[in-house]
């Protein structure tokens, strides 16, 4: 496998770890916006109904903030190849798919219970998914990180 490659997947990962952080700051912000009463509580009511998936991402607006923060810092952090930053992308990763154990056993014992539609299922899957390969790619690939 040439450098480039190595390169352009670890892009790959860095990006999906941004986005992850992008989804746990909308939750945060949708959170404690309606937590608080700020601004719309009703139609953000609305939203944060709809949007439960980004919910079941984070208990708390301050939990999913804090993640979000760790999240991005480390996306970032990995484009230069830092130490600390594959670390630190190991134990969000890993709390990512200790988050969505709970929702992919109940999908996997009542399959019928799922909908395309459910947003919440899918960004939970989602997460769990990048969560998992994720964490696997940085542990095959941590030499680079030295």
């Amino acid at each position: 496998m040439s450098s480039s490659k190595v390169k352009s997947s670890s892009t790959i990962l860095n990006l999906l770890v941004i986005a992850i952080g992008a989804i746990f700051l909308f939750k945060a912000v949708i959170n404690l916006l309606t937590s608080f009463g700020v601004a719309f509580p009703e139609l953000l009511g609305e939203w944060n109904d709809k949007l439960q998936g980004v919910a079941a991402l984070g208990s708390s607006g301050l939990v999913s903030l804090v993640l979000a923060f760790w999240f991005i810092i480390s996306g970032i952090g990995m484009f230069k190849e830092a130490e600390w930053a594959m670390g630190q992308a190991l134990v969000v990763l890993s709390i990512t798919v200790v988050m969505g154990i709970e929702p992919v056993i109940k999908l996997i014992l009542n399959p019928s219970t799922f909908s395309w539609t459910d947003v919440s299922t899918i960004i939970v899957l989602i997460s769990f998914i990048v969560g998992i390969v994720g964490f696997i790619w940085l542990i095959i690939t941590r030499r680079r990180y030295d």
